[in-house]
């Protein structure tokens, strides 16, 4: 494919132009007398800047020329994304060996891929927090779990919250349990709790099944 004509001369006139105006903005500088180091520093870079816009120009006129041949010959010496910019500037953005479909495939007349299909088979058998694991009766009964209400005793004299621990869950290990399921009843001091105070049981191990 080559590319339009209109394009490459509207390309090579711009650089063309640029060219000449940087150059001749810079060449007076780089050809003034040097005094001190200052100056001496400002004369070496007009002259790199010079010759850099030289060799760009000279890019420019190789790319437009390959571009009018359609890219069937790579100019060497030019950095990749320099002659990728100039070529799709000529309008031929697409060159064998720079671009491949994103539908491609490898010999196999598959169905084009999309963006979510690819997305889907990089993800697929990640362990994402946003996606469930375990069997679903185990995630139908952690919903359970959180929907079902904690049972409820009623504090008696001489109850503690180790004896209630013990008595409802089995060990009075547990008691800190019922105090963080309890603070704001109890208040402070676990070791103060009043007859009648209404105090929420954590589940049992077996009652979360």
């Amino acid at each position: 494919m080559h590319a339009p004509v209109h394009r490459c001369l509207a390309v090579a006139l711009t650089a063309t132009a640029a060219a000449v105006a940087l150059v001749g903005w810079l060449a007076p500088v780089a050809l003034a007398p040097a005094s001190g180091f200052d100056g001496a520093l400002v004369r070496l870079c007009a002259t790199v800047g010079s010759a850099t816009t030289a060799w760009l120009w000279c890019v420019t006129g190789l790319v437009v020329l390959e571009a009018l041949r359609g890219g069937s010959w790579e100019t060497r010496g030019v950095p990749a994304g320099v002659r990728r910019a100039l070529l799709a500037a000529c309008g031929l953005a697409v060159v064998a060996g720079l671009a491949t479909p994103a539908g491609a495939t490898s010999g196999r007349h598959d169905q084009p891929q999309t963006a979510a299909s690819v997305v889907a088979t990089a993800i697929a058998g990640l362990p994402l927090p946003d996606r469930p694991h375990g069997p679903a009766h185990d995630r139908r009964a952690q919903r359970l779990q959180h929907l079902r209400p904690a049972p409820v005793v009623t504090v008696r004299r001489g109850d503690s919250l180790w004896s209630i621990a013990d008595e409802h869950l089995g060990t009075g290990d547990r008691w800190p349990e019922i105090y963080a399921l309890n603070r704001a009843v109890v208040g402070a001091d676990p070791d103060l709790i009043q007859p009648a105070q209404r105090l929420r049981i954590p589940l049992r191990p077996q009652e979360n099944r």
